[in-house]
């Protein structure tokens, strides 16, 4: 990661010569410096949520309510506020969980919502699935931030944070990471769902939200997916 900023400082000559436990060595220039946490942050979280669980509820979300614009809001503002935590405290949320009931307590959630999906809901008959832009927006925000809880994502944004030394930068770079998955798999949902029947969206929403609780199940259990 360094390799990066020595390389690029002769060109912004602002390299700094500081003293630690009595070795001299270059800072690269503050705004090379944060440039690169940044975007090491994106390159290294984008790969991570390829093919996650993120990407596959923001097609749920497509899907299930086509309007992606207030989910694309919440789901930015629960990502970011994820990464937040994530970049601070780490994972303190679930630190009086044991570790061993974590992902448990999760793949239980995704469970209970794939239940919760084919009971039926106002203006069901109708063929539409009603909800305000503000429900949504906040179904969204609280959705993504639970799922993104004890992933590796947050790992990996705990170890860029302490690795370059940076708060907002590392935030900023993940949370873009994941929307450039998750933001074409919404977008895609919306699109699909329009050939389905309501009555079919559930039971694929259904299914979806199964699998997830199944994939958290296995990787709690050790078991390779």
């Amino acid at each position: 990661m360094r390799i990066f900023c020595l390389n690029h400082q002769a060109a912004f000559g602002r390299a700094e010569k500081i003293q630690h436990h009595g070795s001299t060595f270059n800072r690269p220039a503050p705004e090379i410096f944060l440039m690169e946490a940044f975007f090491t942050s994106t390159l290294t979280v984008g790969i991570a949520e390829i093919g996650d669980r993120s990407l596959f509820l923001a097609l749920l979300f497509g899907i299930r309510y086509q309007r992606p614009w207030p989910i694309f809001w919440g789901m930015t503002l629960g990502l970011m506020l994820n990464q937040a935590i994530s970049a601070l405290v780490g994972v303190w949320l679930f630190t009086w969980i044991p570790a061993h009931y974590q992902g448990w307590i999760l793949s239980l959630v995704f469970f209970a919502m794939a239940i919760w999906m084919l009971f039926p809901e106002k203006d069901d008959e109708e063929g539409k699935l009603v909800m305000t832009g503000r429900a949504l927006f906040l179904v969204a925000a609280v959705s993504f931030f639970v799922l993104e809880m004890a992933d590796k994502t947050q790992v990996a944004v705990i170890s860029l944070a302490g690795a370059f030394d940076t708060y907002w930068p590392v935030v900023f770079g993940a949370t873009l990471g994941i929307l450039l998955v998750t933001t074409p798999a919404l977008w895609l949902g919306q699109r699909f769902a329009h050939w389905l029947a309501v009555q079919k969206i559930k039971y694929v929403s259904s299914a979806i939200f199964a699998l997830l609780g199944a994939w958290i199940f296995l990787t709690t259990i050790n078991i390779p997916v």
